[in-house]
């Protein structure tokens, strides 16, 4: 049976806040559309970074961040391609989510968008996330889709909300993603990291 719930998330310090809605348990197949997604990828920033990703299933309306008031008093480092920023709390210096999307800042009753219909209707801001379009080319013709990308750092959710990343790799939730050597075929497996990667 599975239950959708909104959890709340941090960096160390607590200057960083956000909440992200997950439905669990995840669907078996990691390209399924309407599941959440837990990974684990081999490339050097993953890698480096020690990222363990948690993916909602609607990146829009899944995720919010509601501290800092500024998202520029965030620090971020965009690799590659510069498509997706990953974001970590100069204070402390934790990673707490990666965005290939536009930010926009709302106002919102969050306490009614994380399921309290008894809300008293208090408002404050928050930044949301927009799909944003990536142009790149193939065989020389410039093309571009329509991306949207969140991944929250697992574990930046707080403790006591019933979650158990050790549930996760006992139940083989956790895929691991192989983008390091994109020649060796198998690119998503359960129980085992890709080498180079980590459990």
């Amino acid at each position: 049976m599975s239950e959708t719930k909104v959890y709340d998330a941090s960096c160390h310090c607590g200057d960083v806040k956000y909440k992200v809605r997950l439905t669990f348990p995840p669907k078996p197949g990691y390209y399924d559309a309407e599941t959440i997604r837990i990974y684990k990828c081999n490339c050097s920033t993953c890698h480096k970074l020690a990222l363990f990703h948690l993916r909602p299933i609607h990146p829009a309306d899944d995720f919010i961040v509601t501290c800092p008031t500024d998202i520029e008093e965030l620090g971020s480092y965009s690799p590659y391609t510069g498509f997706a920023k990953f974001y970590f709390c100069k204070k402390c210096g934790t990673r707490t989510f990666g965005l290939g999307a536009y930010w926009e800042q709302v106002d919102l009753d969050v306490e009614k968008w994380a399921g309290n219909e008894n809300s008293e209707g208090k408002v404050q801001k928050v930044w949301k996330s927009n799909p944003k379009d990536l142009e790149y080319e193939v065989d020389g013709k410039k093309e571009s889709k329509t991306m949207h990308y969140v991944s929250v750092n697992a574990v930046t959710i707080e403790d006591g909300q019933g979650i158990d990343l050790r549930e996760w790799h006992d139940k083989g939730w956790i895929f691991y993603v192989q983008n390091r050597d994109q020649t060796k075929g198998e690119d998503i497996r359960k129980r085992e990291p890709h080498p180079s990667g980590m459990y």
